[in-house]
């Protein structure tokens, strides 16, 4: 089976890259031929080397978009820099203050250039190598990219698409839906991370969709990292921050408005005023121009939190980031808008720590899948029952420790990424089937 396989690209270790690299390696090892076509920005993620992943990079500029007003030759240099010092090596350098002080991103403008106004150049080059890889399967890694596929060359083969990423353009005031509405033929099959996030999500914005989804959980790569010694975990965690006898709870995402993070520091300044020791680490990376991250850090000062909050930021290393996990007694997801999945709550399941998640989205899911109790559920957005769930936990530590095994478990059986891939796999076999046995009956009706 050929799939060409399109991939947004990101800056930060975001979960449809984590995601989609992850799709790509294992859908290798099953047999598949992958060509994984990137075209903002470098998949740059923790679990599979860039060069393993063997991705084409050379279809979308995105100084093309993000610099459209200013004179070919800063698009040229800016085109340049992203691709050949960038692409095979760190994406961080896109985030020097520098480019950013002097190129202030208007994201908005980006993501409607990018989905409304495409270069016409682009479409040609995707057509070419498209047509070059003659595939069997379309799949595109979110929903944003259905314009795209809209504006290629119907090859005749089943488009599947993930059912999530659209949420990020809403954000910022991109309308998707008409974009989505408009080539919803094209799609063959749409593939969601949750059952919750079809209920919370596709059924609201996309319910002409919801006969062509299918739920697939999501899932990581549970290797030897998560084996690592608690001696070694703690030696790695040292780099980033003191040891301490609070209870420590991590905060694992993207720095973003949607992830909440400061309804983590509400909860610990309710705790600590009740006399609980409780700690918070803050792990994870934040998106160009984003200005929430000096936001948490004022807010830390505001409430005299410096001497309680490990603010740790970018942490590169799949290694490091296991180890904090490891190094933390529970991990707590602040999400406000309904994910649906969250591939860091099975890394911290995988790291055999009770997870604490809101009552939207795709947590209640994975932490109560197959009678396993891997985690607390809190209403979401109420810093209170956060605060309730975090004491509860620090008080039973046996407790604490089942669900922290009862989530080693469910990712071996399920929210693993090669069972993920395998159920994908699976589906497009059935598209194709279902695609031959379409054109047996035209051959035999045209025949007759």
């Amino acid at each position: 089976m050929r799939i060409f396989f399109g991939i947004t690209g990101q800056l930060g270790y975001g979960g449809l890259v984590q995601q989609s690299v992850m799709l790509v390696k294992y859908l290798r090892e099953f047999g598949c031929e992958v060509f994984p076509l990137v075209g903002l920005a470098p998949p740059h993620n923790d679990e599979v080397d860039l060069d393993e992943l063997d991705y084409t990079f050379e279809a979308f500029n995105l100084a093309d978009y993000v610099l459209r007003e200013k004179s070919p030759v800063w698009r040229w240099l800016l085109g340049w820099y992203a691709r050949l010092q960038v692409a095979k090596t760190n994406p961080q350098k896109l985030k020097k203050p520098g480019l950013n002080g002097q190129h202030k991103v208007d994201v908005k403008k980006v993501l409607h250039n990018l989905i409304y106004n495409p270069e016409e150049s682009d479409i040609e080059k995707v057509n070419k190598l498209r047509r070059e890889f003659n595939p069997d399967i379309d799949y595109a890694c979110e929903l944003s990219m259905a314009s795209y596929f809209g504006l290629l060359d119907d090859l005749g083969v089943p488009l599947v698409t993930s059912a999530q990423g659209y949420e990020l353009c809403q954000r910022y005031g991109v309308d998707l839906v008409p974009v989505i509405r408009a080539n919803a033929n094209r799609i063959d099959a749409l593939i969601s991370g949750s059952y919750a996030n079809v209920k919370e999500n596709v059924a609201q914005d996309l319910p002409f969709l919801l006969p062509k989804t299918h739920v697939v959980h999501y899932g990581i790569i549970n290797d030897e990292h998560y084996d690592m010694s608690l001696e070694e975990a703690r030696t790695r965690a040292r780099r980033f921050c003191r040891e301490s006898d609070d209870f420590t709870v991590i905060s694992l995402g993207r720095m973003d408005i949607e992830k909440g993070v400061d309804l983590a520091l509400h909860s610990v300044r309710l705790l600590l005023n009740e006399g609980v020791r409780v700690r918070l680490r803050i792990v994870g990376d934040w998106p160009i121009n984003e200005h929430y991250y000096p936001v948490i850090q004022a807010k830390i000062g505001m409430m005299d939190l410096q001497e309680h909050v490990d603010c740790i930021g970018f942490v590169e290393s799949k290694a490091d980031k296991v180890a904090l996990l490891k190094t933390s007694d529970a991990m707590l997801a602040t999400f406000i808008k309904s994910e649906p999945f969250g591939l860091v709550l099975a890394e911290a399941m995988a790291a055999g720590i009770p997870v604490i998640s809101p009552d939207t989205g795709a947590g209640s899911e994975i932490l109560r899948w197959n009678g396993y109790r891997s985690g607390l559920i809190y209403r979401t957005q109420d810093t209170g029952q956060i605060a309730d769930a975090i004491r509860y936990l620090a008080e039973h530590p046996e407790e604490c420790r089942e669900m922290g095994q009862s989530g080693i478990a469910a990712v071996t059986e399920h929210f693993n990424a090669r069972r993920m891939a395998y159920d994908i796999m699976k589906i497009f076999e059935e598209l194709l089937d279902t695609r031959k046995a379409e054109k047996r009956s035209t051959y035999l009706m045209s025949s007759v």
